[in-house]
């Protein structure tokens, strides 16, 4: 029987596992950032890591994966931008009006 190894250019073998296991470190990543975005503290992810069953994962270690998204960040913001943008502020401001004898709140735009 013939069987067809996956194999690198460069030679090497590399199991199907090893691809899932670095999609879910991957996955881990995000996790960590994404609850860094929405305010979460680098304690609380580290708790959180450990009630997961991860016990490798410092503040430090978070910090430092969250530290890209800054750079991400930092490269949006500085990013150039081909057209002019317009943009139109609008306010509002309410006040109660006497509609057919029932008063309500309607807004007055500015």
């Amino acid at each position: 029987m013939y069987l067809m190894v996956p194999k690198i250019r460069n030679g090497g073998y590399i199991p199907f596992f090893v691809e899932a296991r670095k999609r879910s470190e991957a996955a881990l990543m995000n996790v960590i950032q994404e609850a860094y975005i929405n305010g979460v503290s680098t304690r609380k992810i580290e708790k959180l890591a450990k009630t997961l069953g991860i016990e490798s994962i410092s503040r430090s270690q978070v910090s430092a994966i969250t530290k890209d998204l800054n750079e991400q960040v930092e490269a949006f913001r500085n990013r150039t931008l081909n057209k002019e943008y317009p943009v139109l502020w609008v306010d509002a401001l309410y006040e109660k009006i006497r509609d057919n004898r029932i008063v309500k709140n309607m807004a007055v735009l500015l």
